[in-house]
């Protein structure tokens, strides 16, 4: 699937008159095969164990077009470093502020409050960028316990 998945984003890319450089290409590559979110670093590290002439510098320029571009994702899970994922499966996050676990959940869960805010106060929510932050079942469950 992560090939096709890679193939089918090239062509857009291409579609839109794009070019498509090595470094995007494994870019592309190592966020489809990932499976997870990941950090600039991660990427950049795995980028240069398959391509090590691509430099660092060119994988977080290469992010920030890919970002511009709508094929790229970031977003802040808590307190760590931004995370970027491919934009082509939109999803939020619920992260857990006790056991950091990051739960993905379809758009649709946050449209009632996107309208809302719309409506009520004429802001239109990105809510992609930014996770909720809270508690997980297991937490809160663990929590009522004590």
């Amino acid at each position: 699937m992560g090939t096709d998945r890679v193939a089918a984003l090239v062509d857009s890319l291409r579609a839109r008159g794009e070019r498509i450089t090595t470094a995007r290409r494994a870019l592309l590559t190592a966020l489809a095969e990932a499976g997870d979110h990941r950090t600039a670093e991660e990427l950049a590290a795995e980028v240069a164990r398959v391509h090590p002439e691509v430099h660092r510098a060119t994988i977080y320029r290469t992010l920030d077009t890919l970002r511009r571009l709508g094929v790229v994702e970031h977003t802040h899970l808590g307190h760590g470093p931004a995370v970027y994922h491919l934009a082509d499966e939109p999803h939020q996050h619920l992260v857990c502020e006790d056991c950091g676990a990051v739960a993905e959940v379809p758009p649709t869960v946050f449209r009632p409050l996107e309208r809302a805010l719309a409506r009520d106060y004429g802001f239109a929510v990105s809510s992609r960028h930014f996770a909720l932050v809270g508690r997980c079942r297991e937490c809160s469950q663990g929590r009522d316990a004590i």
